[in-house]
């Protein structure tokens, strides 16, 4: 099998607005910690091509990744549905749409962004060589917590209890506490390029910065290409959906120092996993590739429901002494007024969407990858981790990956979360313009467990 690995620059000018932490709070980015970049491996096995790429991004709406996938596929000579495209899910990167209010996109940087992300494609591609895959999965513990039951979330955690290195969360089972490492060496037993999986947000720099970087997973893939000179760390996100950092949201001056960290932390595990990960078997037909569009089943509002909800947030703005500033005569602040807003204008654009009686439902994308014993389960959605491991369960693959955020943007939410029905099963689909799902765990285990079956292979170690 052969395999090339390649970057290339996604770093916008300052003043850009940054996406994710709310609505309309105005995140133009001030500083530069660390630089953006795509990162792109091509695999190739006998007729069978893959491009593999990963975007330090928030997320990828569906319009704006069929455009990247287009643009890398005209670009090295492949179909577009062989590109397998994810993004790191940092929050210090620049809003590209998808998502009301999370940030206004910079129209330049959207226009130049797929011949940029193409770039690390070509030069994978002119990178091809003869490898050999190593695998492992290491424990990765101490640094991510489940937010929906962690106690120190944000600013409650005691910041330097949990800088100590020997902190463990008081419910490791609902985190993923594991590094995953796919890693190819070329000729020489040189190291030429790494996939490293964990189920965990980047988000340790929170709403209180303005700064582009690619969070603690962003330097830890500088940091390993630092070690290994010549090579592209590809970082893919797992399970991630409640998942967070130990520490996050926090004031700059603590934000800084808990990045560094928690960088440093996760590169240890990764090259943990580097040092004890073996061979794999890569026999006839080790690289499989298939890709779907499913609709997952939506809630049943009717449009009269939408439009009472649109008109009860209209007069939200209609009060006296409404004002868009943040502290002004004892109204909700902006980022309260900013939800709300968000909502107003997701619910006006699935109205535009409807079709008589028939209500909008966009499709979800799937996308399964092998290399060797190896399965990569994406889907355009952040997972819940409760989700993984059924999700496990059902692949007949020695390895499986579960990789969030390939081409889409949404959540996943388990079961307990679709009955509070709050931030990530109600509102985050209402601010995309688009209705919730009514029963999105099953619907997404089911498609990953065909996806699994399609990828071939059975099951004969774990």
């Amino acid at each position: 099998m052969k395999a090339g690995f390649g970057k290339s620059d996604l770093t916008p000018r300052l003043g850009v607005q940054l996406a994710g932490y709310g609505p309309y709070r105005n995140r133009a980015a001030q500083e530069i910690v660390a630089p953006l970049a795509a990162r792109a491996a091509v695999i190739r096995d006998g007729k069978t091509n893959v491009v593999l790429l990963s975007l330090e991004l928030c997320g990828t709406p569906r319009p704006l990744a069929e455009r990247i996938r287009a643009a890398v596929a005209a670009r090295v000579g492949c179909r577009a549905d062989e590109v397998f495209l994810s993004s790191t899910h940092t929050h210090s990167a620049p809003s590209v749409g998808g998502m009301f209010g999370w940030g206004e996109p910079d129209a330049v940087y959207l226009e130049t962004l797929p011949a940029r992300a193409a770039e690390a494609a070509v030069r994978a591609k002119a990178a091809l060589a003869e490898v050999e895959w190593r695998h492992a999965h290491v424990a990765c513990e101490g640094i991510a917590v489940n937010r929906e039951t962690d106690t120190g979330f944000a600013l409650n955690a005691n910041f330097a209890e949990r800088m100590n290195l020997r902190w463990r969360p008081a419910k490791p089972e609902q985190t993923d506490p594991t590094v995953r490492v796919l890693a190819a060496y070329g000729a020489g037993g040189k190291l030429v390029g790494l996939l490293h999986h964990f189920g965990c947000h980047p988000v340790v720099y929170g709403e209180k910065t303005a700064a582009i970087h690619g969070d603690f997973v962003g330097l830890a893939s500088i940091q390993l290409e630092a070690k290994h000179a010549g090579a592209v760390a590809i970082f893919l996100p797992g399970a991630l959906g409640d998942v967070n950092p130990k520490l996050n949201h926090r004031v700059p001056r603590e934000s800084r120092r808990a990045l560094n960290a928690i960088a440093r932390q996760y590169v240890g595990a990764v090259a943990r996993g580097l040092r004890v990960a073996r061979p794999v078997a890569c026999a006839a037909n080790a690289l499989v590739n298939v890709s779907d569009e499913i609709k997952f089943t939506r809630v049943a509002w009717s449009k009269a429901r939408v439009l009472k909800r649109v008109s009860a947030l209209e007069k939200i703005f209609t009060e006296a002494g409404v004002t868009d500033f943040p502290h002004a005569g004892g109204l909700p602040p902006l980022h309260t007024r900013g939800m709300e807003m968000a909502r107003l204008q997701g619910m006006r654009a699935l109205l535009t969407e409807w079709r008589g009686r028939v209500a909008p439902n966009p499709p979800v994308r799937v996308h399964g990858l092998r290399i060797g014993p190896v399965a990569l389960l994406g889907c355009g959605l952040e997972v819940y981790h409760s989700l993984q491991s059924v999700i496990l369960k059902n692949s007949p693959h020695v390895a499986t990956w579960v990789v969030s955020l390939v081409g889409g943007n949404g959540y996943a939410p388990d079961a307990a979360a679709q009955r509070r029905a709050g931030y990530s099963d109600d509102f985050v689909p209402l601010m995309m313009g688009e209705l919730p799902y009514a029963r999105v765990d099953q619907d997404l285990i089911r498609a990953l467990a065909k996806l699994a079956r399609q990828l071939g292979a059975k099951k004969t170690a774990r």
